[in-house]
C-alpha cells in the first residue's frame, strides 16, 4: 500500500514564509525518498539470488538499487531507469 503526503501550496506571501514552506516541502520529499528506499532494501533482500539474476541484479547491488529509486542518486542501471519511466 502506497501513500503520499501531499501538503496545499500555502497562500502565505514573504520570504520568510516561502522558505519555510520550501524547507517543509524538501523535508517531506526526503522522507518519502528514505522510506522508499527502506521498502525496496526489504523487498529485495526478501527475494533469492535466482529470482534477484531474473531481475537482473547481484544481492550486493540492492543498496545501490534501492538508493536510485528512492531518488538519492543517479539512476545507472537500466531496469531503474525503466521503473523510473513507467511510474512517471
Amino acid at each position: 500500500m502506497h501513500h503520499t503526503l501531499r501538503l496545499p501550496t500555502p497562500r502565505v506571501t514573504g520570504s520568510v514564509a516561502d522558505a519555510a514552506t520550501r524547507l517543509i516541502h524538501r523535508l517531506l520529499a526526503a522522507w518519502h525518498r528514505q522510506r522508499t528506499q527502506r521498502a525496496t532494501v526489504a523487498t529485495l533482500q526478501g527475494l533469492d539470488d535466482r529470482t534477484l539474476r531474473d531481475l537482473g541484479f547481484h544481492r550486493a547491488e540492492i543498496g545501490g538499487v534501492a538508493a536510485e529509486l528512492g531518488g538519492s542518486t543517479e539512476a545507472t542501471y537500466l531496469r531503474v531507469q525503466l521503473a523510473h519511466h513507467l511510474r512517471a
